[in-house]
């Protein structure tokens, strides 16, 4: 378009014989002195001039917004490995829990050791299968006799008796608790019992030698002994037996009679 000059900067279309350009004020001619306020575009004198035409701000590039990174969690080596102590720690106090249940609830022999414990424990466990085992009860009863707990002793050999009366040993020992106890007239009886069933019973005589001295009827405890002593003692009970006989002998004065003589 003849007569119009373009703004090499903005592109504005300003009349012809300009020098500026009325919209940005680019010099249209060079070496064109700067414009004054009358001589600017668009400016009346006595006149606020008009804001300057806004410019355009960058562009803002569009990509995601950069967030702080997670801190990494710690191994998984090292996790399981917590996880594990964690366990292990926690089944030890189920099993001490239950250990300490189970002792309370299994009746402690007084006096015993830890391998009575563990031996009357078993008794127990067999007998819990079958009351009437007699085994099972003498085993109980002779580890209740050597921790000296007779009163219970005497309850399991009776049992154990009525469940087989051929335990005469079982009779004798429990005619020691009554003795120990000092009862000495119920054990005199049932060393009786068992003599009435085995004459020849060594244990039997000897605890009734035993209770005679006992009694102060030396006589009678020297002819219990002097039998005990003839009837085929084992071998451990022999020295038992002859102390008794020397110590009665030697207190009233008495002699034993004579053993008899193998034929």
């Amino acid at each position: 378009m003849s007569g119009i000059l373009d703004c090499p900067d903005c592109g504005h279309h300003n009349p012809a014989g300009s020098t500026w350009c009325e919209r940005c004020h680019f010099p249209l001619v060079e070496g064109a002195p700067g414009p004054g306020p009358a001589d600017a575009p668009g400016v009346v004198p006595g006149e606020p001039a008009p804001p300057p035409a806004p410019v355009a701000s960058p562009a803002i590039p569009r990509s995601r917004p950069i967030r702080p990174r997670r801190p990494r969690p710690q191994s998984n080596v090292a996790l399981s490995l917590w996880l594990g102590v964690g366990a292990f720690l926690a089944l030890l106090l189920v099993l001490i829990a239950v250990q300490a249940n189970l002792e309370r609830n299994t009746p402690q022999v007084e006096g015993s050791n830890g391998e009575q414990q563990k031996a009357a424990d078993a008794f127990r466990a067999e007998l819990e299968k079958d009351s009437t085992d007699a085994r099972a009860r003498v085993g109980l009863a002779d580890i209740l006799f050597d921790t000296g707990n007779w009163s219970e002793a005497i309850i399991h050999y009776r049992s154990a008796v009525r469940a087989d009366s051929s335990l005469l040993t079982a009779i004798v020992d429990q005619g020691v608790c009554y003795y120990n106890l000092g009862e000495s007239g119920e054990a005199e009886r049932l060393f009786r019992l068992a003599l009435g069933r085995d004459p020849h019973q060594p244990f039997a005589l000897f605890n009734l030698g035993i209770v005679r001295e006992r009694n102060g009827d030396a006589k009678g405890a020297l002819e219990y002994f002097h039998q005990a002593l003839q009837a085929s003692p084992p071998e451990n009970m022999k020295p038992a037996v002859m102390e008794a006989l020397q110590r009665v002998a030697k207190a009233s004065g008495k002699q034993a009679p004579p053993l008899d003589q193998p034929k």
